[in-house]
């Protein structure tokens, strides 16, 4: 006999006690999605990538930045996504500020995902699709051994860059000039 499946909400996910591995949960569609601890390679490129976002927001005042935190991407059912690197523009939260007890009713303007090398292609792809679908402007999919960067676009333009590329402004979904950043200082 089949039984129904209880889906949970943001605010059940928000709550459960801390507990060793809980920050690599996300609640997908109001099922919780748990993937193995990611190495700390991976660790080190999200921080560069946060690291290099961050820098051209604040330099420009154009909001807040985050890395693995969560953003409620829709509603009954419930998914909160947590990007390893991310910004949002102030006028998408309220007050411009993150809430202090709820996952920001918000898509970030860019999400960055490290693929691991446990990753499913699938999985990523759902990733991609759930941030877009949400109303972020750009998804970013950092590929390790492949030492590339997919640039993912609302209605499904992406574009792979490698080596000397450069990533730009609007590779970033900035709203001033001026961003630039090497494919390959990201795989040094």
């Amino acid at each position: 006999m089949a039984t129904a499946t209880q889906l949970m909400t943001a605010e059940e996910f928000l709550q459960l006690p801390d507990s060793p591995g809980a920050e690599q949960m996300e609640l997908v569609r109001g099922v919780i999605a748990m993937t193995p601890p990611a190495t700390a390679g991976h660790g080190h490129r999200a921080r560069r990538v946060q690291r290099e976002i961050e820098d051209f927001v604040l330099r420009h005042n154009l909001g807040v930045t985050s890395g693995e935190g969560g953003y409620r991407l829709a509603r009954n059912p419930d998914t909160v996504r947590a990007p390893d690197a991310a910004w949002i523009a102030f006028d998408r939260l309220p007050g411009g500020k993150f809430p202090e007890d709820a996952y920001p009713d918000a898509a970030p303007n860019l999400a960055v995902e490290v693929v691991s090398a446990g990753d499913r292609d699938s999985d990523i792809a759902g990733k991609v699709a759930d941030y877009l679908e949400a109303g972020s402007d750009r998804v970013w999919v950092v590929r390790s051994k492949q030492r590339s960067v997919t640039v993912h676009r609302t209605g499904g333009d992406s574009h792979t860059y490698r080596g000397s590329d450069v990533l730009s402004s609007d590779d970033a979904g900035f709203p001033v000039p001026g961003f630039t950043l090497t494919v390959s200082s990201l795989f040094d």
